[in-house]
């Protein structure tokens, strides 16, 4: 029988060893937890700290006691952490908050705090106890959370928007139909009537097959109503459009982007082939995507382009025609002045020196002067003439070819104009021009350098010939005062000045590239380029290129 031990304690009271041990638990736990374990007094200063939250500040623990906790915070976590202190008091719940905490290396650190009132009793200091955390990773998370937050409740504001006005678009649409409803008495008629009697063709299509189509519509394909619903859309499409169309249809049900407005080579029902515009929109039909779109025949307007393309190209040929008539018209004068009146002023000049030659004996020269007088005269006017046949049309051009032509205007016109020079590079051999260009280069060049001498106040000028990869490329560069080009290309033809058309109207009927670039104070380029293929071909297709 054992004997009672009435000295022992209570079964349910610990030992003052086994105090011990939980204290040394406590102090262990306390010293080498993973976070960070302070107590505070009520105004927020450390009264205790465990060496990871000493490490968690950056400072030494015996540095840390009795220090507002406050200094280690951010000048936005100050106020909060003192609305957290005061609630905890208040409550004498357990509180949790996020501070952002102070950092020389302008990282920002958050942590959390998880706060418990001391219950100590008798006249302790209110004191209370927290469990700090670092918390950056989870705020960093959350701040992106917000950020995608905010960005998609702006996405949805904006979207609200968009639709709240397409919403009262609607409305407005809505009620003008209401509108329309009381004035035709009923929706529905109105709608049949607006569709039905449109002057342009409407259809629905669903998986490539015609689902409604107006009267319009048939009429514009010669189908009656009937025979187009459950046809193929595709059989109204010409056989070499049709994979264009299907992958604009199959990229439209998906959602990809393509052509809301389109012109297609359509099929009639007796085969003839006719031009349409297209139009469409995606829409929900039968529970399903659909296409609805609106037809027109343009067929008469594609008819009246072609018409006024061979209207242009008559009037080309005809402009063309012009020019060579007055090209003609220039040698067959220029001829019959050199033929007839050159001669003949050579003749008298001839005549009245032989005449003086006879009368050299005659004892009163002085009756002799009048006579004599007029050879001068005489030959001024042949050198007039010749001056008039030469810019009429150089007999050189049409003997000698267009490179003999440029030496001998330039020479001519250097002669007459000494302040300009002329630096003349040419870099292509007579016969790789084209007979029906050489008039046109000739044109331009004189046309170009006589209104420099006009215009241009210009010391030196560089002309340039070449032939590059097939094209001949003609360059006039002058270092005059230039001029605004946009501007003399808007004034009005009559003011505008002969030259500069001239020349663009025969570089262009010519098949060329004609281009004008010049700048005030800069000088003035011009630059005409022909494919010599493209000369034959025009040539060969009776343009008439002079």
């Amino acid at each position: 029988m054992k004997k009672d031990r009435k000295d022992a304690p209570p079964h349910h009271l610990p030992t003052h060893a086994s105090s011990r041990r939980i204290g040394r638990r406590y102090s262990d736990f306390f010293n080498f937890a993973p976070v960070g374990y302070f107590t505070f007094n009520r105004d927020g200063l450390i009264l205790d700290v465990n060496p990871n939250g000493a490490l968690m500040l950056g400072i030494d623990k015996s540095s840390l006691l009795n220090r507002p906790f406050s200094n280690f915070l951010a000048q936005d976590s100050k106020k909060i952490f003192e609305q957290h202190s005061h609630k905890l008091f208040d409550t004498n719940q357990q509180k949790n908050c996020d501070l952002r905490l102070l950092s020389g290396n302008r990282k920002v650190r958050w942590i959390q705090l998880e706060s418990v009132v001391v219950q100590n009793g008798g006249d302790d200091p209110e004191r209370f106890r927290a469990v700090i955390k670092e918390v950056t990773a989870r705020v960093q998370r959350e701040e992106a959370l917000r950020k995608k937050r905010d960005a998609l409740a702006h996405r949805v504001a904006t979207r609200t928007a968009e639709l709240e006005e397409a919403n009262e678009k609607l409305r407005r649409q809505v009620y003008e139909c209401e509108l329309a409803e009381e004035a035709l008495r009923e929706s529905e008629h109105n709608y049949s009537t607006l569709v039905e009697d449109a002057l342009v063709g409407v259809y629905i299509i669903k998986d490539g097959i015609i689902e409604f189509a107006n009267d319009k519509f048939a009429a514009i394909y010669g189908y009656e109503k009937d025979e187009l619903i459950g046809m193929r859309s595709s059989e109204l499409v010409h056989p070499e459009d049709r994979p264009m169309i299907e992958e604009m249809r199959q990229k439209r049900l998906q959602g990809e982007k393509v052509p809301s407005e389109y012109e297609i080579r359509g099929l009639k029902k007796n085969g003839d082939k006719i031009w349409v515009m297209r139009s469409f929109s995606l829409i929900n039909y039968k529970d399903g995507p659909a296409i609805s779109g609106i037809v027109s025949d343009m067929t008469k307007r594609r008819k009246a382009e072609d018409a006024l393309r061979k209207s242009g190209r008559e009037l080309r040929i005809l402009s063309n025609q012009l020019l060579s008539a007055e090209e003609k018209e220039r040698k067959r004068i220029a001829s019959e002045l050199h033929d007839g009146i050159g001669q003949a002023l050579s003749a008298i000049k001839f005549s009245v020196e032989n005449a003086l030659g006879q009368l050299r004996n005659v004892s009163d020269q002085s009756e002799l002067e009048p006579l004599k007088a007029v050879i001068p005269l005489t030959q001024k006017t042949i050198e007039e003439v010749r001056r008039i046949v030469m810019d009429l049309r150089p007999s050189i051009l049409d003997d000698l070819g267009i490179l003999a032509t440029i030496n001998w205007f330039c020479r001519e016109f250097q002669k007459f104009y000494t302040g300009i020079g002329i630096e003349v590079d040419i870099d292509v051999q007579e016969n790789k021009i084209p007979s029906p260009l050489k008039t046109v280069i000739y044109r331009i060049l004189q046309e170009a350098l006589n209104n420099i001498a006009k215009h241009s106040w210009a010391d030196r000028v560089q002309l340039s010939l070449v032939e590059q990869t097939g094209r001949i490329i003609l360059s006039i560069q002058d270092n005059g005062v230039g001029f605004d080009v946009s501007q003399s290309i808007s004034m009005e033809p009559s003011n505008r000045g002969y030259g500069l058309a001239s020349m663009r109207e025969r570089a262009e009927m010519s098949g060329a590239d004609f281009d004008i670039t010049s700048k005030d104070g800069k000088g003035t380029l011009i630059r005409v380029a022909w494919d010599v293929k493209g000369i034959w071909d025009s040539f060969d297709l009776g343009l008439g290129i002079v």
